[in-house]
């Protein structure tokens, strides 16, 4: 069975866009992918899985010249054929931002966001867990866009985390979303 089960071609930019089967629990997912130990790691099959698809289902000679990977509405990453490189999103840049109030250490900030303390410290460029009053902590997070049927709840449990980080790290003060909002959701690493 193909770890992709649909896809959306976009003739203008000759990229690829496959959809990550369902049936894989995104957190897990997440987590494997992020993981460099070789023999476990889905990093390595994403790009041979996406040439494989594209070789059933495009016209013989397509030139294709990028991959978008998505589980259900959130890019994973963008694979570039020419050279193999991955402009990877999931380890990327997405941050929230949080200021440290007075008594806080990095393990109450770890635990308010559900977020392992080495992830703090990495984002961060911390080599110890010395951090002060009124510091921006980065909060390493998936960036999620709202949909019609989202609800926090739905939300929260999708990325198996609770809906107060998620309210916290997005200033929320009500569940009340917008369609096309799109929400820092804290990224569980270990």
């Amino acid at each position: 069975m193909s770890i992709y089960y649909k896809y959306d071609w976009d003739e203008q930019n000759k990229e690829l866009t496959v959809y990550i089967n369902p049936t894989e629990a995104f957190y897990e997912f997440s987590v494997e992918y992020a993981s460099n130990h070789e023999k476990l790691s889905k990093r390595k099959s994403l790009l041979d899985s996406a040439r494989k698809l594209a070789s059933e289902v495009l016209p013989k000679g397509t030139v294709v010249n990028s991959y978008r990977v998505k589980f259900q509405q959130f890019l994973i990453a963008v694979l570039d054929e020419n050279n193999g490189a991955t402009r990877e999103l999931l380890e990327g840049p997405a941050c929230g931002r949080y200021k440290v109030k007075q008594n806080e250490t990095l393990k109450d900030i770890s635990q308010m966001f559900s977020v392992d303390e080495n992830s703090l410290r990495k984002v961060n460029q911390l080599d110890g867990d010395t951090i002060f009053v009124g510091m921006n902590i980065k909060v390493p997070c998936y960036l999620h866009t709202v949909l019609t049927s989202d609800s926090l709840l739905k939300i929260a449990k999708r990325y198996d985390i609770s809906r107060d980080p998620i309210r916290r790290l997005n200033n929320l003060d009500t569940d009340c979303l917008k369609i096309g909002q799109e929400l820092k959701i804290p990224k569980r690493t270990q």
